[in-house]
């Protein structure tokens, strides 16, 4: 059997950033439950399709959002998640910084898209904010977590480890993997220890095009998919045979 991280993030978006209060709670049913027009495909959607097949997952939420809208939103996703027997984890989008209504840091504006565009204090007060949301929200142990766009930086790993989180999986070999300083000069694709905190890659591939991607549902396709999980097999049982002791 192999074994694969299936991993969702979890954010809420306005559709731009003007008017966000009238905006907010239809952004929240069409994120979380789905549009009535097309149907719920939406985060319930994903737990019942994971909870029928029996797998398991990883949802990284994005909790800065409560920052502007309260706590209540929050709890709501942590509690449908949880509902469904999965597992969740921090998620941060650093775009929602300067629309809390307190200051999480002394200088919030102008926005900044990636975590990476913060000094190390920054991100470690970022990420103490975030987890301490998802703590309030239900969530009992906050020890893994994935910047907004994969937007992170070596800086990064090390306010996880001052926020004792010590599972990190921003690194995304076709983004911003490879200039993150995370191995100077070096690509990673498999789990590396960098200070303490243990680097989760996205698994990338070479498409048709021989473009490198990082393997997303519903931006690969099927036989994309398949294949990708057959090759390790394949490879675990031709090296069974050429060396069976």
């Amino acid at each position: 059997m192999l074994d694969v991280f299936f991993t969702v993030d979890v954010e809420i978006w306005c559709n731009g950033w003007n008017d966000i209060d009238r905006r907010f709670p239809e952004a929240f049913r069409n994120y979380i439950y789905g549009n009535p027009a097309t149907g719920e495909f939406a985060l319930r959607y994903k737990l019942q399709q994971l909870q029928q097949h029996g797998l398991h997952g990883v949802f990284f939420v994005e909790p800065l959002f409560a920052t502007r809208f309260g706590i209540s939103a929050l709890e709501e996703i942590v509690g449908l998640i949880q509902e469904y027997g999965q597992e969740v984890q921090q998620h941060l989008h650093t775009e929602w910084v300067c629309e809390s209504l307190e200051p999480l840091i002394p200088m919030a504006t102008p926005r900044r898209q990636f975590l990476r565009q913060f000094s190390l204090a920054e991100q470690t007060t970022l990420i103490g904010a975030g987890k301490q949301l998802l703590q309030r929200a239900g969530v009992a142990e906050v020890h893994a977590f994935r910047a907004g766009s994969f937007g992170f930086n070596r800086a990064t790993l090390t306010a996880l480890a001052a926020c004792d989180i010590h599972v990190d999986s921003s690194y995304n070999s076709t983004m911003f993997g490879p200039d993150s300083g995370v191995l100077p000069d070096q690509a990673v694709y498999d789990v590396t220890e960098v200070d303490g905190v243990f680097e989760y890659p996205m698994s990338v591939y070479h498409d048709g095009s021989n473009k490198l991607r990082h393997v997303q549902l519903a931006a690969c396709s099927n036989y994309e998919l398949e294949g990708l999980l057959w090759r390790p097999i394949e490879q675990f049982y031709l090296c069974r045979h050429r060396f069976p002791y």
